[in-house]
């Protein structure tokens, strides 16, 4: 698995550390609201790397091992820390924390078109990105008609489904886990649980994630593999209405300039992390 920028080989230590930053993008995107961290990682050209490690991981433990470690540490600290912060952050700039994801998800878009159309482009897949579209429009009715009322704590079997949730959202590109959390009514209980160190729903939650997790990434590697085209374009048309969903508007004042700033920053972190190659 190489590392290099242009013509530029990372030493190991860089490359260490540069997995390390991706993979914490990735877990503070797996908790944002529209946000898949499974997007972003296709966006950073890591997604089809990771689930071949990590499906075939007995096959070369060891060079497996030293490759998902950094991403899996970097992952780990980006929703952790992003718990922490963002029920904070959020309070006080939930707009501006959206337009600079909204910029991060849009600059990924060319890389996910790419691993889209490695297989060579149909125009049949578009039928997939209308259904993947509905899917996403479809859970937004049933939003407005009336979601579950927010838990004000998780409880042990909520804490095990969100978990699971969690494992799902970071496998499948264009599954946001807030998103379906926030349906469920459970969100704002996760990230209370995780900011004020609730260790017991914490562990359940991490029980759900890894029972969850094994069974999702074969799933996803046989889905992407026998049904490439189809599946990728599917997840397109559920990112491009999630992310309508948390486009947060346009303020006509001061504020625009700063919002903007944050959108052509996070497009432009997006692109600049495209032109290493991850895998």
């Amino acid at each position: 698995m190489s590392n290099e920028i242009g013509s530029k080989k990372l030493t190991p230590r860089g490359a260490f550390l540069l997995h390390m930053l991706v993979g914490a993008v990735i877990g503070i995107g797996g908790i944002l609201p529209g946000v898949s961290g499974g997007v972003l990682a296709v966006s950073l050209g890591l997604y089809k790397p990771v689930i071949d490690a990590l499906a075939g991981f007995f096959k070369a433990p060891r060079k497996n091992f030293l490759f998902l470690l950094p991403i899996g540490l970097g992952a780990a600290l980006g929703f952790f820390l992003g718990a922490l912060v963002l029920s904070r952050l959020m309070r006080r700039w939930y707009d501006q924390v959206l337009w600079f994801f909204l910029g991060l998800v849009a600059g990924g878009i060319p890389s996910f078109l790419r691993e889209a159309n490695e297989r060579g482009f149909k125009r049949r897949y578009l039928i997939a990105t209308v259904l993947g579209a509905a899917l996403a429009s479809l859970m937004l009715a049933l939003r407005r008609e009336g979601h579950a009322q927010s838990a004000e704590s998780l409880t042990p079997w909520m804490a095990l489904a969100s978990g699971a949730v969690v494992s799902v959202g970071a496998v499948l590109p264009g599954v946001s886990t807030a998103f379906i959390l926030m349906y469920l009514g459970w969100y704002r209980a996760m990230m209370e649980a995780f900011s004020t160190f609730q260790m017991p729903a914490v562990l359940f939650l991490a029980a759900g994630a890894g029972g969850c997790f094994a069974a999702t990434v074969r799933a996803a590697r046989w889905l992407f593999d026998r049904f490439h085209g189809w599946a990728y374009y599917a997840m397109l048309g559920f990112l491009l209405v999630s992310a309508g969903l948390i486009f947060p508007g346009i303020s006509w004042n001061w504020g625009l300039p700063v919002d903007l700033a944050l959108a052509a920053g996070g497009f432009m972190g997006a692109y600049i992390l495209g032109k290493f190659n991850l895998s």
